[in-house]
């Protein structure tokens, strides 16, 4: 007896909670530029970008291709193996030769980690990556070095630029999650002192693509 009032209270409660009809107080306004409250980087993007990027202890590079950013991956990774899943980076791992691990448990011990983005944001060096290019987070937050293959046309002026940018990509499929990464890991809670790498990579690389 006592079950099927409690199924039956559930029942009611659920019933109650589906017909209650929520009326937004706020409506979402878009922000498409952010002109209006922080100045803009001017000149060329891409350096721009670069520019930024260090001031927060991040690793640009420009390369004129994509084989040059892949011997650079290789040169940076010596004879580590690749914490990497995307299929597309798969393709040019193996065409190069270059070893690689996709299981998200070698994110224990790898030292390195290969990924893409969706968009970079110059005025603050930012990066953008989305739960569509990597399978978790631990790509992104694992490893000791995370490297970063972008292109020149994927170089925004801010943010909101950027995320334009992944919303007119995957429309009414928007990823789960969208993440904005600012530079290494770091954290001044210990005495005040800086320290990289206290909550994910202590190396951020960016191999910025001008072909």
């Amino acid at each position: 007896m006592s079950n099927s009032r409690s199924e039956n209270s559930r029942a009611q409660i659920l019933g109650d909670l589906e017909s209650v009809k929520i009326t937004p107080q706020y409506s979402y306004e878009k922000l498409s530029s952010a002109k209006e409250y922080f100045v803009q980087p001017e000149g060329d993007l891409c350096e721009a970008y670069c520019e930024k990027l260090k001031l927060v202890a991040g690793k640009p590079e420009i390369v004129s291709s994509v084989d040059d950013a892949l011997a650079r991956v290789r040169e940076l990774m010596g004879d580590e193996v690749l914490l990497c899943n995307n299929p597309d980076l798969l393709k040019l791992l193996d065409e190069k030769g270059i070893s690689y691990n996709t299981d998200p448990e070698y994110a224990r011990v790898a030292k390195f980690s290969l990924t893409t983005c969706e968009a970079l944001a110059a005025r603050t060096g930012s990066i953008l990556v989305s739960s569509a290019q990597i399978e978790g987070r631990r790509l992104i937050s694992a490893a000791e070095t995370h490297i970063v293959l972008a292109y020149a046309n994927q170089v925004c002026p801010d943010i909101p630029e950027a995320m334009d940018v992944v919303e007119r990509k995957f429309g009414d499929s928007f990823p789960s999650q969208v993440t904005i990464i600012t530079g290494p890991s770091r954290t001044s809670d210990i005495e005040k002192t800086l320290v990289l790498g206290a909550h994910g990579p202590k190396n951020l690389y960016v191999l910025l693509v001008k072909e």
